[in-house]
């Protein structure tokens, strides 16, 4: 137990203390960056896409907002946070590598 507060203390006396501060945690904790939308429900609000694997994912958005001028068969990137709800959508060219 002694180690890492020796450690710690050298760290903070030879003004390393920057690294003792903890990283701030992501908003996003999964992306996807080719998509195919399969469906999109705006009262709900959700989405339903279905991966390059090929796995068919329906989540929450967290906003209706986020889902506005998405139609089926389009391709996205999904990102997607801690809680299983989808936090950002970006169309892309579905003809681009």
């Amino acid at each position: 137990m002694m180690k890492p507060l020796i450690l710690a203390g050298i760290l903070v006396l030879s003004g390393a203390s920057a690294l003792l501060v903890a990283p701030t945690e992501s908003l996003a904790s999964l992306a996807y960056t080719r998509v195919s939308v399969e469906a999109v429900d705006i009262a709900t609000p959700s989405l339903t896409f279905k991966t390059s694997e090929g796995q068919v994912w329906t989540l929450q958005a967290t906003s209706a907002e986020l889902l506005k001028g998405l139609q089926r068969g389009d391709t996205c990137s999904v990102e997607i946070d801690l809680e299983n709800r989808v936090t950002k959508i970006v169309k892309v060219d579905p003809t681009s590598p």
